[in-house]
């Protein structure tokens, strides 16, 4: 796979929305300030806060699907715009994402160090929650690591990829939608980088007030319906990728037990959760895949 240099021009950005909230507008301002198109899919949401019904900027083209498709499928439908209209590189961003002003430089900056060629970029990141930086970098390193996947948020991926190894995977739905694309994409060859400068705000979970350190270190207050996605496909890309990555497969084993472990400790709902994490366990093994309304009809929402 060749990919040209990615560069102010030729990238676009690709959110995806559902019910966002009222400072969506500001974090969609500062987006659109840094790219020549920002394609928005929303996924049915019914409020006033629909990026439809906003005053829309230059430059912005919305995408609004009357029900939610999930993240992966309204991922595909940026990825096939941005193809449609002549663009070469795409930046995913999630809905609550907070860009520093120079984001898209940062990442265009990590490419040139490392020499481009087959990459992804992501970002590193301020945790909203946490109040630290994701990745903590010595002032003497190139200005980015070595990863084995990124998160979605932030994420520089060359298009032509896409038409090499295929789109999402749809029947994820949310949960691990880029771990399982990073992991197909390193099997073709490609290396995953990640800025050492934070280049966003962002969160990962539901903040709780006035909770301990070993709480907030632990928990990530996911819904159950959540926990059901996370517990199967994290199961479902280990399975499929074992081989290929047994380290990160093991440190995934044990995020996922740490994960119900904080569960019992510290989170609400505890047996909805746990059910819901272990019926999304044995569909991961089971290769149960799809929204929740079809793999499990009498599950949580």
């Amino acid at each position: 796979m060749s990919a040209t240099a990615p560069t102010l021009h030729n990238t676009c950005a690709v959110i995806v929305t559902y019910y966002p909230d009222e400072g969506f507008s500001e974090r969609l301002e500062r987006i659109r300030s840094q790219f020549p198109l920002v394609i928005v899919v929303d996924n049915g949401t019914k409020t006033a806060a629909t990026p439809g019904n906003l005053d829309r900027p230059p430059h912005v083209h919305l995408v609004a699907n009357q029900v939610n498709l999930g993240l992966a499928a309204a991922l595909n439908q940026g990825v096939s715009l941005a193809l449609q209209e002549g663009f070469e590189w795409i930046v995913t961003l999630d809905q609550d994402t907070t860009p520093a002003p120079d984001m898209l430089a940062t990442l265009l900056d990590v490419y040139r160090r490392s020499g481009g060629g087959n990459v992804m970029i992501g970002s590193n990141y301020r945790d909203a929650h946490k109040k630290r930086n994701y990745i903590q970098c010595a002032d003497t390193e190139a200005g980015f690591r070595e990863r084995k996947t990124l998160i979605t948020s932030g994420m520089l991926v060359p298009l032509s990829l896409f038409r090499a190894i295929g789109f999402f995977r749809e029947d994820y739905f949310i949960d691990s939608v880029d771990h399982e694309f990073c992991l197909r994409a390193r099997a073709y060859g490609t290396r995953m980088l990640i800025s050492c400068r934070p280049a966003m705000v962002h969160g990962i979970g539901t903040h709780v007030e006035n909770a301990s350190r070993l709480r907030q270190f632990m928990s990530v207050n996911h819904s159950p319906a959540r926990k059901y996605f996370i517990a199967r496909n994290t199961v479902a890309t280990v399975k499929s990728y074992f081989f290929q990555e047994p380290l990160w497969g093991m440190r995934q084993g044990w995020r996922l037990l740490s994960d119900f472990v904080s569960v019992l400790l510290f989170e609400n709902d505890k047996l909805k959760k746990i059910t819901a994490f272990t019926v999304g366990v044995g569909h991961g093994i089971t290769g149960k895949m799809g929204h929740i309304e079809k793999a499990w009809p009498d599950g949580p929402r």
